[in-house]
């Protein structure tokens, strides 16, 4: 609440620490075949199948490569903003089991924008562009690094608009361990203590079917949410199509205009009942981001985790994904960001930089592959693209070549131009802002450069690092580099972390030091429930 006083006496972590005694206590746990005949003729129950380790039969779709492309050929590049982390706490959750990540599991952008940003908020619009540069050390020979930087306005937790969340709960029998249904009912608390009153909660809970446990319940009726969170256990199969369904039926009660309404799919992306991929399930959704209601997606617990359908379906529903699987990053989410950032101030937001021929050689945008756009798409409205919302940052890096001048140009001349056209939410008009790109902007000494920027380029030369095989001699020289670069910017950056951060600059150090000489992820069989 704003007040500082809880409205209830609730202690939401308890849901994952006693988890384990709640299931078995109320008959909860993996489910299991009937009674069968043994060997020697007794009639014994089967014996539960293992859990799932981590690396037990997870789904990651590699986003590709991002090449270089000649400014002759193309002088374009177009591609739809991406607010995703859910890569980044993936990676996280690899390294700290003390393994490198599976490489198609990273997605550049995703890590770079866990980091958040120290471009402050625009004061006119609902975005702002800004670019920053230098000469890049740790990338192709003589090359530049150049940022377009994103920043959407802020909006305090008493400013923003009233919140309409329904929660679509996975109960199938994978969830049935404390760092998925756990935490899903701890994220669940964090809500109920830290939203508004005028805040609304539904929770729709699916397995072999859909079910509602809490219909459109404003928060101040905190009890009765709370019994609701109690009531989820686990079950059986995963009709993801079912939840949804019935979610959306349950938001659209719930809906109210000039609010925040919005469905939080929390799972561990599996799917085998009804519509299983997210080409299928986009029928479902996109009709109804285009009628308000945005589609959030958190993945909870590795193992048996289908990272390529959480990411996709957030897409498809104008929102965002995120993963978790500690209580601390369910605090960090739910308790700290999730209020504002659904608070969308920019609809079908795409970027355009736009680079002179004969000023620039060559370019390559590190990440955003699976975001990429047509030149003509930029200005088509109808071309859907991501969902900004208040105090998201938003960075896209460019590493650039540039042809022997002889004479460098002077620091003012234009090379190139960054844009951002998006739908206002508050007007309901198409908006485009734009920033010139000078030579003076990315021709500059690197160890000039400010921090964040130079900590931003450590980050996602990280990422790519851990996005190749990790067999490649080349590739195993350079993370000291990285590292290097990394910790000197992070020493001047916040402790607590920039703007819109998922975790502090010593973090991502650490994480880079658990890289170093870390093994592969093995590769496990098909997980079975």
């Amino acid at each position: 609440t704003t007040t500082g006083k809880p409205r209830i006496d609730l202690d939401p972590e308890r849901y994952v620490l006693d988890y384990a005694e709640e299931t078995s206590d109320k008959g909860g746990g993996v489910a299991t075949s009937p009674t069968s005949a043994s060997e020697d003729g007794s009639s014994e129950p089967p014996l539960p199948p293992e859990p799932p380790t981590i690396y037990t039969d997870n789904t990651f779709v590699d986003p590709g490569e991002s090449p270089f492309v000649s400014v002759d050929d193309q002088p374009k590049s177009t591609f739809g903003l991406d607010v995703d982390t859910g890569s980044f706490s993936v990676g996280r959750t690899f390294l700290a089991e003390g393994t490198l990540p599976p490489p198609e599991s990273v997605r550049t952008e995703e890590w770079v924008n866990a980091l958040g940003s120290d471009q402050p908020a625009p004061t006119d619009g609902e975005l702002g562009v800004a670019v920053t540069g230098a000469r890049w050390d740790l990338g192709q020979q003589g090359s530049h690094l150049l940022r377009v930087g994103v920043a959407a306005q802020d909006l305090s937790a008493e400013d923003r608009p009233a919140a309409n969340l329904t929660f679509v709960v996975d109960t199938s029998g994978s969830m049935d361990i404390r760092e998925r249904l756990g935490l899903v009912k701890a994220s669940l608390g964090l809500l109920v203590l830290n939203l508004r009153d005028d805040d609304t909660i539904s929770i729709v809970e699916y397995s072999d079917d859909a079910g509602v446990i809490l219909e459109p319940t404003p928060v101040r009726d905190a009890q009765r949410v709370v019994d609701a969170i109690d009531e989820l256990q686990p079950s059986n199969s995963t009709n993801l199509e079912a939840g949804l369904r019935e979610g959306y039926e349950q938001a659209e009660k719930a809906y109210r205009p000039d609010t925040i309404n919005a469905v939080i799919l929390a799972s561990d992306g599996v799917a085998n009942v009804g519509l299983t991929d997210p080409d299928g399930l986009a029928g479902v959704i996109q009709d109804r981001a285009a009628d308000g209601i945005h589609l959030v997606t958190v993945g909870y617990g590795m193992g048996n985790y289908n990272d390529d359908l959480m990411e996709q379906v957030a897409d498809k529903g104008d929102g965002f994904y995120a993963y978790l699987d500690t209580y601390e990053q369910a605090e960090n989410l739910f308790r700290d960001r999730l209020t504002s950032t659904l608070a969308v101030v920019a609809g079908d937001a795409k970027a355009q930089v736009t680079f002179d021929p004969g000023l620039v050689q060559s370019y390559r945008l590190i990440g955003y592959e699976n975001r990429a756009l047509d030149t003509e798409d930029f200005d088509d409205e109808t071309v859907d693209a991501g969902e900004v919302g208040a105090g998201h940052r938003v960075t896209a890096l460019y590493e650039v070549v540039l042809p022997d001048f002889g004479t460098a140009p002077p620091d003012d001349k234009a090379v190139g131009t960054a844009a951002v056209r998006y739908r206002s939410a508050s007007s309901g008009q198409i908006v485009t802002t734009d920033a010139p790109i000078t030579y003076g902007d990315i021709s500059g000494s690197f160890d000039d450069a400010p921090a964040d920027f130079r900590f931003q380029a450590a980050t996602a030369a990280f990422a790519e690092w851990l996005g190749e095989p990790s067999s490649s001699d080349e590739g195993e020289g350079r993370l000291p580099g990285i590292r290097v670069v990394a910790e000197a910017a992070a020493a001047e950056l916040p402790e607590a972390g920039l703007p819109g951060s998922a975790l502090t600059p010593d973090e991502m150090v650490d994480l880079m030091v658990e890289a170093d000489g870390a093994p592969p992820a093995p590769e496990e069989p098909e997980y079975h429930e």
